[in-house]
């Protein structure tokens, strides 16, 4: 092993890393400050209305994608003038809104392993090919939308692991 230490240095990066973050909150502070309370209120509000979101993904990440998909349906019908005829996917790319979800490492590995199964018999039962993975996903939050009772099981079941 080398005789160096390979992390000397690294307290000075992050104290000068902490001092910018700093300069930065009060360049912010200093804006707010010649806007008036009243832009005070609205950091504020939209420093709590972040958090709030944050929350909201990662513990309603179904419901709020059964509403996106409605929405994502919506969009289809009225974007029907912009489909590409040569693109084999279900809907545009911008029919899409991304949405953070938090998973489980080992879920997240069953569903790779399901959608490479999906993608095989898309291929060989049905001579589909290009599965893309908005398409997949879509598909996944849909059928998850639909089967509420399956959810509502997993969840108790992963509680009482």
């Amino acid at each position: 092993m080398p005789e160096d230490n390979r992390f000397a240095g690294l307290s000075d990066a992050v104290e000068d890393d902490t001092s910018s973050d700093a300069d930065e909150s009060t360049a912010v502070e200093y804006r707010s400050d010649s806007a008036g309370s009243d832009a005070d209120t609205d950091a504020d509000s939209a420093r709590s209305s972040t958090d709030s979101e944050t929350e909201t993904a990662s513990t309603d990440a179904s419901a709020a994608t059964a509403d996106d998909t409605a929405d994502v349906a919506d969009t289809d019908t009225d974007g029907d003038a912009d489909i590409d005829p040569d693109d084999p996917t279900a809907f545009p790319f911008d029919a899409t809104e991304k949405k953070t979800v938090y998973v489980r490492p080992e879920t997240l590995e069953r569903v790779d392993d399901a959608r490479a199964l999906v993608d095989a018999q898309l291929r060989t039962d049905h001579d589909v090919r290009d599965l893309t993975g908005r398409e997949f996903y879509d598909a996944v939050f849909r059928l998850a939308a639909t089967d509420t009772d399956g959810l509502i099981e997993e969840i108790l079941d992963a509680r009482d692991e």
